[in-house]
């Protein structure tokens, strides 16, 4: 009796976590909607005949903003860069002319840091968008365009359906920039919007056995000391994400790392205490490769190893992980942001699994907006 009262008090943990993860499906629907709003502004970006664009945030929406760069640099053609909006007076600024595109990224559209890198970016005469959930934030109105995040209200403190609309935002912006650039054919800009527009239906039907999956899985979490997240490419940035996830809503120690940069120090720690998150990915090339024999190297050392991996009828589970969760397979592009909600509900089981509400993490604020 007392155990199954239990399990429903965790179960109640993290009730807004939850919640608004089951609502990125429709998030999304509505941030899919703003494509003639996106096409606007990538014509202007192009009108103006930018230089480089500089994506900016903190915390998640780094992380958002880094995942996406590499869309940017490989279709727009546009040189693009990410920085901690902290860290932009001091590398950015010295460097930034009118030609530039500043785009600044923030949910709240209150983060300090943020609006006075908007202030900076203005005062030299570049491009300034923002992209925010709210849409009268001082963010907002700095901005000579906003894109909004369409999330309604987020009230749990850790950021899930607003750094998914994040990705679909940049996302949208950097294959807007590419065609009106003419840095693509029109049959690759058909394809990927073609999957843009699937994603939301094939994320709400995956969500429910996604879910169930995960929570047999987060129990192994009680006996690590510590997290090593892997990825590389976009899903560094994946990682990063994850290993900020696992710190604030779990409160384990998550640590992202380049697939290649892991073997080079970090490595020595792995023993079966360790956990391993490593996100596999699906192009079967050779930096999916190295991830693998890095693995079999960490499995060696008896360390638990559970894989996030795009789901192919016929294929197997990668050989050397403990257990795996799989996501449903997408261009290359977009493959962040199906890789995400796997560490989402992670963390949220995690959390629960140590009794801990992932809502309001201890010591953890949200500056809030709608």
């Amino acid at each position: 009796m007392n155990q199954e009262k239990s399990k429903i008090n965790n179960e109640n943990l993290g009730k807004y976590t939850q919640s608004e993860i089951f609502e990125i499906p429709q998030c999304l629907k509505r941030v899919l909607q703003q494509k003639d709003l996106i096409s606007k502004v990538a014509i202007e970006i192009i009108k103006r005949k930018t230089h480089h664009i500089y994506l900016i945030g903190a915390g998640s929406s780094y992380h958002a903003g880094y995942a996406m760069s590499y869309m940017f640099n490989r279709l727009t053609k546009i040189p693009t860069f990410t920085e901690f909006s902290m860290e932009f007076l001091y590398l950015i600024k010295p460097i930034l002319k009118r030609e530039d595109c500043v785009i600044a990224i923030s949910q709240s559209g209150a983060t300090k840091d943020t609006i006075n890198s908007i202030q900076i970016s203005k005062k030299n005469g570049c491009l300034t968008i923002g992209i925010t959930n709210n849409l009268h934030s001082d963010l907002a109105k700095l901005c000579d365009f906003n894109l909004g995040l369409k999330c309604k209200e987020e009230q749990s403190v850790l950021a899930t359906k607003t750094y998914v609309a994040s990705l679909a935002i940049l996302a949208m912006l950097s294959l807007e920039i590419a065609i009106e650039n003419k840095t693509i054919i029109n049959e690759e800009y058909n394809e990927i919007w073609v999957e843009l527009v699937r994603i939301p239906d094939r994320i709400y039907s995956i969500l429910p056995l996604l879910h169930d999956k995960i929570k047999s899985y987060s129990i192994y979490f009680k006996k690590i000391n510590y997290c090593f997240i892997l990825g590389s490419g976009p899903e560094y940035a994946t990682a990063m994400e994850a290993a900020l996830k696992l710190k604030e809503g779990a409160r384990i120690f998550g640590q992202a790392y380049s697939t290649a940069e892991f073997p080079h120090g970090p490595i020595t720690l792995a023993d079966s205490n360790t956990g391993i998150l490593a996100i596999i990915p699906y192009e079967n090339d050779q930096r999916k490769q190295n991830l693998l024999n890095l693995l079999k190297r960490l499995k060696e050392r008896q360390a638990f190893i559970l894989g996030i991996y795009e789901f192919i009828d016929n294929e197997n589970t990668p050989e050397p992980i403990s257990y795996g969760i799989e996501v449903p397979n997408t261009v290359s592009d977009l493959q962040p942001i199906l890789m995400i909600l796997a560490i989402q509900l992670l963390t949220l089981e995690i959390s629960r699994v140590y009794g801990i509400n992932c809502d309001t993490p201890k010591f953890l604020s949200k500056v809030m907006g709608i």
